[in-house]
């Protein structure tokens, strides 16, 4: 299935905005807090989260983040960020902060993956050069077996895997690994899912050989014939993305319909790469969860 969403926007409320800063002012209000087109509110229930330090071959990072009244076997979310070029990736912990707030009993945790720092701290492994270069096969494994301890810490009824861009790339990876079996959907959000296509692309927009260097890195639509028949899987993709083009979400979920597995594809229309926190992601996980897990 391939939908095009029209996205609604929130109209603007007057509210007499210099009378109420005035009353602020001079009765000492409580903090006044200005929205500045935020593309997801902060989430009113779900705290700063906990961190959980994953031991693979590595530590990890994770924050977890937890909905209201848990039973003993919740839904387990875990979100992995994109390769974030330009700044430490804390926005996973966003997602999964809103996530938890919007959804009924479910485990919401963000993974820091190998090698980053998000400010504050770092997990273990290489980070690589974020030209596509690190969904190597220790990554994924790392991934995996933080997958496995968070199972084991909370013995979900259902897993799903949340990836943006680099990190989508390593959540398709994962699902045509040995792993696969480890979630039981996965919602791909700007996914460079060929990565040859990709790192050619980014040549043509970013230049520099270091595009053309070698890596090890696995490429989701390669490894396709071995995701698990029984994995379901969304993708969302801006059609203004100009870092990863719907032309390669489109692509892979072709190779995955032949396949036999099922997808849902979204196109949302006038948004770019960094989505994850556009309402319309928080939608596609809720859709996730509604299907796999009908209660």
């Amino acid at each position: 299935m391939r939908r095009q969403l029209a996205l609604m926007r929130p109209s603007k409320k007057s509210t007499g905005p210099a009378l109420a800063m005035l009353c602020c002012v001079l009765l000492g209000c409580p903090e006044l807090a200005i929205a500045q087109g935020a593309p997801a509110p902060a989430p009113p229930s779900t705290g700063t989260g906990e961190t959980v330090w994953v031991t693979t071959t590595q530590r990890l990072k994770t924050k977890v983040y937890e909905s209201p009244g848990l039973t003993p076997h919740p839904i387990l979310v875990v979100v992995l960020h994109g390769d974030s070029p330009g700044s430490p990736p804390t926005y996973q912990y966003r997602f999964a902060a809103t996530g938890a707030a919007a959804l009924s009993d479910a485990v919401v945790a963000a993974v820091l993956r190998p090698g980053y720092s998000d400010g504050v701290d770092r997990s273990d492994g290489m980070r690589g050069e974020t030209t596509g270069d690190n969904y190597t096969p220790e990554v994924i494994d790392a991934v995996a077996t933080a997958i496995s301890e968070l199972k084991n810490r909370y013995h979900p009824r259902r897993v799903v895997l949340v990836g943006h861009s680099g990190g989508s790339a390593i959540t398709a990876d994962l699902l045509g690994s040995r792993q696969g079996s480890l979630v039981d959907a996965a919602l791909l959000v700007s996914c460079p899912c060929d990565l040859a296509e990709w790192r050619r692309h980014m040549q043509s927009i970013k230049g520099g050989a270091i595009w053309e260097r070698p890596a090890r890195s696995l490429s989701p639509i390669a490894v396709v014939a071995d995701i698990p028949a029984p994995v379901r899987i969304w993708m969302l993709v801006g059609s203004d993305d100009k870092i990863t083009p719907p032309a390669l979400t489109l692509a892979y979920a072709d190779a995955l319909r032949n396949r036999g597995i099922a997808v849902d594809v979204t196109v949302a229309p006038g948004l770019p790469h960094d989505i994850l926190l556009e309402p319309v992601a928080l939608d596609r996980l809720k859709d996730v969860v509604a299907a796999i897990d009908p209660r």
